[in-house]
């Protein structure tokens, strides 16, 4: 005989589903807090940093990082050369998405 309605669905228990995430961390030898603290970074962005100011400076390093690819290239040949102009690409497409984001964020009057 068919059985008409379906079973409920399963459903953990949260300790036990927390128990076996701290078996697998353990396992994996994984921290569930960061390892990195903040005060640990080398870097920081600034708080207060205003949207303008943080796209202006990545666009600025962005152009920095294309000079500096292209000047590479001139010195490569082949695969290695046709690599790093792909990643000359990569940068200019990420320059074109930051340039509308710093257009739509601060408008030229």
């Amino acid at each position: 005989m068919k059985k008409v309605t379906p079973s409920p669905p399963y459903s953990l228990n949260d300790s036990k589903l927390h128990e076996a995430a701290q078996r697998a961390f353990k396992h994996y030898e994984l921290h569930s807090q960061p390892v990195c603290t903040p005060s640990e970074k080398l870097f920081t962005v600034r708080a207060g940093l205003s949207t303008e100011e943080a796209l202006s400076n990545a666009c600025e390093m962005l152009e920095s990082a294309v000079v500096s690819a292209y000047d590479c290239t001139e010195h490569l040949e082949g695969s290695s050369r046709k690599q790093v102009m792909a990643v000359v690409q990569l940068i200019e497409m990420a320059q074109l998405l930051v340039d509308a984001a710093l257009h739509r964020e601060c408008p030229a009057a």
